[in-house]
C-alpha cells in the first residue's frame, strides 16, 4: 500500500504545456490514468489509481466514508471552505466503538482525505490547516485534492469582508475511515 501511495504521489506533477485546445486530455500511466486540469498559469497532471479497495487508500480495511460540504462566501478562501467541508463531514458522528473495532484503537485509525476544489483554487488550499481539523487518527498521505466543488456567484462583493470579487468558493470533502 505504501508503494502504491508513493507511486501516486510521484505522478502528481506540473506540466508546462497548455491544454486549451484539449481540456480533457488523458494518457495511460502504469496502473493509473492521467487527467490534465487547466490552471491559471500552468496545467497540473493528477494520476488516479485505477485499482480500488482499501489498499488503494493505504488501508487494510475501510470502515466508513463521511462526506461534507463547506463554503466561503466572502474572501475567496478555499482553505476556509475546505476546513468547513471536513468539519461538516465529521461533526455529527460519534463512534465510541473505534477502540474496539480498530486494532490499536484511535492511534491506529487511518483517515484518507479527498477534496474537490474549484480548479482555479487548487494551489491555494493550506493542507496543514485541513489536517488539523481531525482530532485523532493518522492522515494517509498524500491528501487527495482535485478539481471539483463549485465556484458560484454570491451576488455581492464586500471589500470590508476581504472580497476581491463576488466568487463564492464551495469545496466538497470525502473522509474515508479505516485501519
Amino acid at each position: 500500500a505504501r508503494a502504491m501511495l508513493s507511486v501516486a504521489s510521484q505522478c502528481f506533477r506540473a506540466v508546462s504545456a497548455t491544454v486549451a485546445a484539449q481540456p480533457s486530455l488523458r494518457r495511460a500511466c502504469v496502473g493509473h490514468t492521467q487527467r490534465v486540469v487547466p490552471q491559471t498559469r500552468r496545467c497540473t497532471v493528477r494520476c488516479h489509481a485505477t485499482t480500488s479497495g482499501p489498499g488503494a487508500l493505504g488501508m487494510t480495511k475501510v470502515l466508513f466514508v463521511e462526506v461534507g460540504m463547506g463554503a466561503d462566501q466572502h474572501g475567496q478562501d478555499a482553505t476556509k471552505a475546505a476546513v468547513r467541508a471536513c468539519r461538516n463531514a465529521i461533526e455529527f458522528n460519534s463512534i465510541p466503538s473505534i477502540k474496539d473495532i480498530v486494532p490499536g484503537g484511535y492511534d491506529a485509525m487511518k483517515l484518507h482525505i479527498q477534496l474537490g476544489v474549484p480548479h482555479s483554487f487548487l494551489d491555494s488550499v493550506d493542507l496543514e490547516k485541513v489536517k488539523a481539523v481531525f482530532p485523532y487518527g493518522n492522515i494517509v498521505e498524500p491528501v487527495d485534492i482535485g478539481p471539483g466543488g463549485l465556484l458560484a456567484k454570491s451576488g455581492i462583493a464586500i471589500a470590508e469582508m476581504g472580497d476581491t470579487n463576488d466568487d463564492f468558493v464551495i469545496v466538497v470533502a470525502s473522509i474515508t475511515v479505516g485501519y
